[in-house]
């Protein structure tokens, strides 16, 4: 929120210049912000997104994150829907789906032509380098979200579960996208 104290505004119109390929912010309305400035670059919302803010996430070319059947469902009922990244449990026990719920969230997405673009967990402990194991296991985890997604024809997804620690830890958490949060104070 707020690009860590940086000032939402002024961080992201320099990272737009310096070469950045996407944004991710906390809510739709700090997503609509950055569009009114000019930003073009993709924008993920991390945070969650209430039924009533559907149609401005779609009409401000904002990609949401869900992470439970409620938003879901709504979603499935929404006239105006935006792209969604799902958001898996690997581990972290806070937001996601488990892998045991994803063949009847991807069946659930393909019977409601939902436009499922990405993927990503997050990881419990990257940054406790003495414990490398648990990161390792929710990355083992994370691959079989990717693989069951695929059974069902998702198999393009732009897949994410590094923050700054996993960036920090090893090349291969990168995938192809990584959330710069905390590492932006330096």
């Amino acid at each position: 929120s707020n690009a860590y104290g940086h000032g939402l505004t002024a961080f992201s119109q320099l990272a737009s210049q310096l070469g950045v390929d996407g944004f991710c912010v906390d809510s739709v309305a700090e997503g609509k912000k950055l569009r009114s400035i000019g930003i073009k670059k993709p924008i993920l919302v991390l945070g969650p997104t209430f039924a009533p803010f559907l149609k401005s996430a779609a009409e401000n070319n904002l990609i949401i994150t869900v992470s439970n059947w409620d938003l879901l469902k709504n979603l499935a009922k929404a006239k105006t829907r935006p792209a969604i990244h799902l958001k898996v449990d690997s581990g972290m026990h806070r937001q996601g789906f488990y892998n045991s719920e994803l063949a009847e969230v991807a069946r659930f997405i393909k019977k409601n032509k939902i436009d499922l673009i990405g993927v990503y967990t997050h990881f419990a402990s990257a940054k406790d380098l003495n414990y490398p194991t648990y990161t390792e296991n929710q990355f083992e985890e994370f691959q079989k979200s990717v693989k069951i997604l695929g059974k069902f024809g998702f198999s393009k997804l732009k897949k994410h579960a590094s923050a700054t620690g996993g960036i920090l830890v090893n090349p291969k958490y990168h995938l192809d996208m990584a959330r710069i949060g905390i590492g932006l104070y330096g």
